[in-house]
Order: structure tokens, then sequence, then C-alpha cells
């Protein structure tokens, strides 16, 4: 996926996502980065390298599969798929819309 059809893929689902709060940032493949400023309404998504209070790391593959709905952000966590930095409670809040 490019880094706009990723951006576009949160952007759809975070939107819907109206209890998240707090700041995440993906990072997709070491290189591609979506930042997720859900403090804000509207959410503000950008692909700026900035500070979030969670970070997730994981491949294009594997985000390919959550979007489609292949995949379980819990299952991909366990098998060690998605690493997660930072506060917890936001990933969570995160893997419901993923």
């Amino acid at each position: 996926m490019t880094l706009e059809e990723i951006v576009q893929a949160i952007q759809a689902r975070v939107q819907q996502a109206g209890d998240l709060r707090g700041i995440v940032k993906f990072v997709i493949d070491g290189t591609k980065v979506v930042h997720v400023d859900a403090t804000q309404r509207p959410v503000q998504i950008t692909t700026e390298d900035k500070p979030a209070d969670c970070t997730i790391r994981l491949s294009g593959d594997t985000f390919q599969d959550l979007i489609s709905g292949k995949g379980s952000a819990m299952t991909a966590f366990m098998f060690g798929k998605i690493k997660v930095e930072g506060n917890m409670g936001i990933a969570m809040a995160i893997s419901r819309i993923l």
C-alpha cells in the first residue's frame, strides 16, 4: 500500500472511533509514518514523525491483513507481528478499529 492509501484507511476507521483519546503513531515497514492525534476533534492525521503516546510498528502486509479483515490485531500482537511502545490503553483502543 502507498502511504496515501494507508492514511485513507486509518482515517476512515479512526473517525468512527469516538472513544479514542490520545496520540498514536503507526510506523509501517519501518519507513512509513502515520501520526493520529485523537485529542483533537476532528481527529488530526498526518504523515509527520512526531511524538506520540503510543507507537505501533508493523509491516505493510500485516497492516493490509488488519484493514481487510483477514487478521486480528490481538493475534498479530501475540505472534509478534505488531510491536507496541508506550501507552497500552491507547493500543487496545486502536485495536478495536483495525
